[in-house]
């Protein structure tokens, strides 16, 4: 009890957020139009592998954390090519719900403000963000 009674005291208001429910939506917008491999993990949770059909997509909620590190990533793979990109990171990302479309090029990222809105590549899969990897080999 004592102890908990510290941490209150020491703990600035800043440093806890209280958790809120975050949605991702990955999209399949390969212009080869090829199924998607896709496999998301946190530090907590694996989430498995999903298979993405060409203009479909794959979708998961969770909870962010009270320390405020919530981090999810994802693998994404088709014909001999595979990506990893952080689809989720506290503090980056601010959307409750939080739209990928992913492409070629890299993950495209939208929330949607309005029915016109169309998704811009946020991410090079280059950047520091988003690697490239090509038959084993990873590019820097």
């Amino acid at each position: 009890m004592a102890l908990l009674v510290v941490l209150l005291i020491t703990t600035t208001e800043a440093d806890i957020q209280f958790p809120t429910t975050k949605t991702v939506r990955l999209t399949n917008s390969l212009a080869s139009y090829v199924d998607m491999k896709v496999h998301c993990k946190s530090g907590a949770h694996d989430l498995g592998e999903q298979i993405v059909h060409p203009t479909e997509s794959y979708e998961f909620s969770f909870k962010t954390n009270f320390l405020g590190t919530t981090l999810f990533f994802c693998s994404f793979q088709w014909g001999n090519e595979f990506h990893y990109f952080d689809v989720y990171k506290n503090g980056r990302d601010e959307c409750s719900k939080c739209f990928w479309t992913i492409v070629e090029a890299g993950p495209c990222f939208s929330y949607f403000k309005s029915f016109n809105a169309r998704p811009e590549l946020s991410h090079a899969f280059t950047d520091v963000d988003a690697k490239f990897v090509q038959r084993g080999k990873e590019e820097k």
